[in-house]
């Protein structure tokens, strides 16, 4: 990608961890990461993780390799993303991260970091196992279905509206 100059560079990333806090429909979501001199919490919208972990499982010719473990001591810098490009580095077999967001105080931030494809792939099996624990999603319209059901709009006007549960 160009322009890399623009961005803030937080180094090579040596732990990516999903993790998500609440119940199916009120879940928040955020990626914890760990670079060589920095460590900070991504927060995520659930298709922002859907997406990012459906792009890194293209990339799946690598070895299996654990993440090192995070210290809970640590404090870390909180970011929330508003949009991100993901690159991959064939030569390398890595991943160059970009995202745009904003930080505890609503400053804006162009960042990016650097991760091996054996880190993304086990980040990308975490992150697809959370989001596949939350509400399953309606075949017709794409929206989440709550415990008490759910009334789809792509039924709207066409025929008589039903109650999926």
């Amino acid at each position: 990608m160009k322009d890399k100059d623009k961005y803030l560079n937080f180094g090579e990333c040596l732990s990516l961890v999903p993790k998500t806090f609440g119940k199916p429909g009120k879940r928040t979501f955020s990626i914890e990461i760990q670079c060589t001199d920095n460590k900070f919490n991504l927060w995520v919208e659930k298709e922002q993780l859907a997406l990012i972990s459906q792009n890194i499982t293209k990339y799946k010719s690598f070895t299996q390799s654990e993440n090192l473990n995070s210290s809970e001591n640590d404090e870390f810098k909180n970011y929330k993303m508003i949009d991100f490009a993901l690159e991959f580095i064939e030569s390398s077999n890595s991943f160059d991260f970009y995202f745009v967001g904003v930080d505890d105080d609503d400053k804006g931030v162009a960042a990016t970091f650097s991760y091996q494809n054996k880190f993304a792939q086990s980040f990308a099996d975490k992150s697809l196992k959370i989001i596949s624990q939350g509400r399953p999603i309606c075949s017709l319209c794409s929206n989440p279905i709550n415990q008490d059901g759910h009334f789809c709009i792509k039924l709207n006007g066409h025929i008589e509206n039903i109650k999926i549960v």
